[in-house]
């Protein structure tokens, strides 16, 4: 059986990037791992810190329950009225006089003279950036119908400049967060204007939960969130998941029901960088009432006879079902056919994908491009410079094996055919331009019967014309 995970930190649950100038005051209860800043910090980690009330977690931490990163000029203060259990990393509980000499940068960011340290309030804010076109909100209406046209995968809402103009109060309505989805992200800017978004709730089932449900590249800055999440595998007050962009000058107070990775600002940070932040409030692990064992234990026993599915990816909708007379064969067989030149026009590409009837195995096909290529016809990787940026603080960027998508397909069962697949845009939002390029398919192969995902896939070079 799996292992359950579930981490709580007060501003991440679990972050492998940036983090510069934040602090957090959460209240945190259960969890796997509890940290009063973060969970699991693989990232960097300065000039922050956090106020601690943390209950009832297996590991519990003062700071961050788990770090494997660069952790420097950081701290903690123990709330706990009753302290029953020593946190894990005691040693970065600070007195008033080290906190004193900790070297902040006292003249842009912090107040020097609050205890605990507050943001300056000429300094909490940052400009947004220049764009050709902003979309501006100034109602909940307005804010409805723009997360309804990200999470439609409408690009014009999904790449958008956006500025909220007022405060927006849901008075305890249902909020559905913007790029609910992995699959369609928020990937523009999202300017608060200092405005904020207040008493909403976020309920039910769900993946991921946050104002914005999942960000890829994207841009936030000079927003304050008040609200409540419950039932999503990631929340975060900002954000259920970050994959790279920058969180600025935020603020979330925020109530959790954590079930995986949960903060009071963001639940997974994945090379994203986060600055100047803050987060307050509550979050405690979801529980299952345990009488509900006794109806779930002959349901377990059923499916253990029987047989635990793996999860499947979606068949691609485009899928048509061949009758080649091929029948599976023994063993573990994967066969295909496909364009060696996949030429686009207006954004689909014939790839006449053919996966016979004897083959084992279903296949997700992915195009992609290398950096290089993109540099070497186009003069610039198209990364955004945030991205570009992290790469190059982490020191492991390579143009010739960093890739990037160009399209992927959905699930191509056994004895079917894939004649198109669609063109997304590059990592920054722009499209490839019209021209010749060299490509990599990579084939992912998952059994016909059990749907898991095997170890070794294929990667193939073809070429790509756009007109």
């Amino acid at each position: 059986m799996k292992k359950k995970i579930c981490l709580m930190g007060g501003l991440a649950g679990l972050s492998n990037s940036y983090i510069k100038d934040c602090y957090a005051m959460v209240k945190l209860s259960g969890g796997q791992s509890s940290g009063g800043f973060i969970g699991c910090n693989y990232g960097e980690i300065y000039n922050s810190w956090c106020q601690t009330d943390s209950k009832r977690g297996k590991i519990m931490a003062g700071f961050a329950a788990k770090n494997e990163g660069i952790m420097e000029h950081i701290f903690y203060i123990d709330d706990r009225k009753k302290k029953k259990k020593e946190f894990a990393d005691s040693e970065l509980a600070l007195d008033s006089e080290s906190i004193q000499n900790l070297p902040w940068d006292y003249e842009r960011t912090w107040n020097r003279d609050e205890v605990p340290r507050r943001f300056k309030e000429d300094a909490f804010h940052i400009e947004s950036g220049v764009a050709d076109e902003w979309i501006e909100i100034d109602s909940i209406e307005g804010f409805t119908a723009f997360a309804d046209g990200v999470n439609r995968g409408n690009r014009q809402y999904q790449y958008a400049a956006c500025r909220l103009t007022a405060d927006l109060d849901f008075q305890g309505k249902k909020l559905i967060p913007i790029g609910e989805d992995d699959a369609l992200p928020f990937k523009g800017i999202f300017d608060g204007g200092n405005h904020s978004i207040t008493n909403f709730k976020i309920k039910g089932k769900r993946k991921y939960g946050g104002l914005f449900g999942c960000l890829k590249d994207a841009k936030i800055v000079n927003l304050t969130v008040d609200g409540m999440i419950q039932g999503a595998e990631y929340s975060g007050g900002i954000a259920g998941m970050m994959e790279g962009g920058i969180i600025s000058c935020c603020g979330s107070a925020i109530r959790i029901e954590a079930k995986k990775y949960a903060g009071g600002l963001v639940g997974k940070n994945r090379d994203g960088i986060l600055i100047k932040n803050y987060a307050v409030g509550l979050i405690h692990e979801h529980k299952r009432p345990w009488f509900l064992l006794l109806f779930l234990i002959p349901l377990l026993l059923l499916l253990l006879k029987l047989g635990i599915p793996y999860p499947s990816v979606p068949v691609d909708g485009n899928v048509q079902a061949i009758h080649d007379g091929l029948k599976p064969q023994n063993g573990n067989t994967a066969a295909f056919e496909f364009n060696r030149l996949i030429v686009f026009t207006d954004g689909i590409g014939e790839l006449a994908f053919y996966n016979p009837g004897n083959s084992t195995q279903d296949i997700v096909v992915k195009l992609t491009i290398s950096d290089q290529e993109l540099i070497d016809k186009l003069g610039v990787n198209h990364r955004t410079f945030l991205d570009q940026k992290r790469l190059e603080v982490l020191g492991e960027y390579d143009p010739e094996t960093y890739r990037q998508d160009l399209a992927v397909s959905g699930r191509v069962p056994a004895g079917s055919r894939l004649e198109t697949l669609t063109l997304n845009a590059l990592q920054d939002g722009t499209d490839l331009p019209p021209g010749t390029y060299k490509g990599i398919i990579e084939l992912v192969f998952y059994d016909s019967e059990s749907q898991e995902k095997a170890l070794l896939n294929s990667q193939l070079p073809v070429g790509i014309e756009i007109r």
